[in-house]
């Protein structure tokens, strides 16, 4: 959701492309091409003089009578470009180069600085998920171990026994697998539950640091699946290194 806040945000940092007064069609033409077949642009609108001039009428109306004394219309066409929110700096640079050196283009405007730091920002905020997540696989596996250790270690006399009576090694184990595996699943379980509800109060304008009318989505189906299994995978490991750690079997 903040990545996609991020991007929402750079691709209103506008590009804009302004034409001159004498630019033909095939001109403008070669300039949409231009912008539909590079894979940094997210879309673009096309604003005529005529479309410039009133919105500017609509916006300033203080200064309207500035643009009425002049006489005529001295503002130019453009194409508004909104850039995709992963796209590279080198990317939106080329663009903005290449832009510059068609005919009928008389000015290329790019707020690059503040599209790079927006850039570098979203970078950080992967970066850091990235290791969130590392840290709290590492963290889970070994609460996990140090949980189930104490569940092997109840149960030790018990093992010694079955030991004595020639269990198998897989008939001993399971018991505690399958403990492993059950407390991983019904934690993951709990953890997107809890997850759910606070995405649902953040949702509703509950929490004071969420921008009122925020669109926020929660996990996809297939990635609710994938955290149950991953939590079942992570308690199972524990419970399998605590098992042969503890009896050294």
């Amino acid at each position: 959701n903040l990545a996609s806040a991020l991007g929402a945000v750079n691709e209103k940092f506008p590009l804009t492309v302004y034409l001159s007064d004498s630019v033909a069609q095939a001109q403008k033409d070669a300039i949409k091409s231009r912008l539909g077949a590079d894979i940094a642009v997210a879309g673009f609108d096309y604003t005529s003089k005529e479309q410039a001039l009133k919105a500017f009428k609509g916006a300033n109306n203080s200064e309207a009578a500035l643009i009425q004394g002049i006489g005529g219309n001295p503002l130019p066409a453009s194409f508004d470009v909104r850039l995709k929110a992963g796209s590279a700096a080198e990317r939106a640079k080329k663009l903005v180069a290449d832009l510059s050196k068609m005919g009928g283009v008389e000015e290329v405007q790019f707020l690059q600085d503040e599209a790079g730091k927006l850039k570098s920002l979203l970078d950080a905020f992967s970066f850091g998920g990235l290791a969130a997540g590392l840290g709290v696989f590492i963290g889970v596996l070994f609460i996990s171990y140090s949980t189930l250790k104490l569940a092997v270690v109840r149960h030790i006399d018990e093992v010694e026994v079955l030991k004595l009576m020639g269990s198998p090694r897989s008939f001993i184990m399971a018991p505690f697998l399958l403990e492993g595996l059950l407390q991983g699943v019904v934690a993951s379980g709990i953890a997107i539950a809890i997850l759910y509800g606070l995405l649902t109060l953040a949702g509703s304008g509950a929490l004071s640091f969420v921008p009122a009318g925020a669109t926020l989505v929660f996990m996809p189906f297939w990635a609710w699946g994938g955290l149950v299994a991953a939590g079942g995978l992570l308690g199972l490991s524990g419970s399998f290194f605590a098992f042969f750690k503890t009896l050294k079997m």
